[in-house]
């Protein structure tokens, strides 16, 4: 009688299967593990986005705000800090119109003993993204001047356009509405 052969193939193969599956498995692991990686990567890029969106919107709408309050508070006793103050917040077009025109201004002023002081009651950006910004603007000032040594309140609406320049927002052009 003859012995049976020793079954060679089967014992390979079964030994060859799990290490193929670990294999596989090993492999999509990896793969999904890769995938949820990227998307975590892109998820955080886009909350990074959507904060620098945020973070510039409010930096705008805080420089319309203090530009608008500047503009409309100013005082003949301290008049070249106040229009200094409205030029430091200015660039562009807006920045050299306001140049030109602060020495009449300066002289209407002071002749007139003005003193004004605002408060700003509305601000809104109407468009911005990180580096430019349009907002509408609504601020009371209470002036006194000679005529009017007791003040007369007076509502201001303005439309600023800004752009951002070295990490600071300045208003490059500014304009009333109605």
């Amino acid at each position: 009688m003859t012995a049976p052969a020793p079954a060679a193939d089967s014992s390979a193969s079964a030994g060859t299967a799990p290490r193929r599956t670990s294999r596989v498995l090993v492999a999509v692991l990896s793969v999904l593990l890769l995938a949820l990686s990227a998307a975590a990567l892109v998820g955080a890029l886009k909350l990074r986005e959507y904060a620098d969106k945020d973070n510039a919107r409010a930096a705008a709408l805080t420089a319309a705000r203090t530009e608008a309050l500047n503009l409309t508070s100013i005082d003949a006793k301290a008049i070249d800090e106040d229009l200094q103050r409205v030029l430091d917040g200015a660039t562009g077009g807006f920045k050299t119109d306001f140049g030109q025109r602060s020495k009449d201004l300066k002289t209407v002023l002071t002749e007139n003993q003005v003193s004004a002081e605002g408060k700003v009651l509305e601000a809104a950006l109407v468009r911005a993204d990180t580096e430019t910004a349009t907002a509408l603007v609504v601020v009371d000032s209470n002036v006194k001047n000679k005529a009017a040594p007791a003040g007369r309140s007076n509502t201001y609406r303005m439309q600023l356009d800004l752009e951002r320049h070295n990490g600071r927002w300045l208003t490059s052009a500014l304009q009333f509405v109605s």
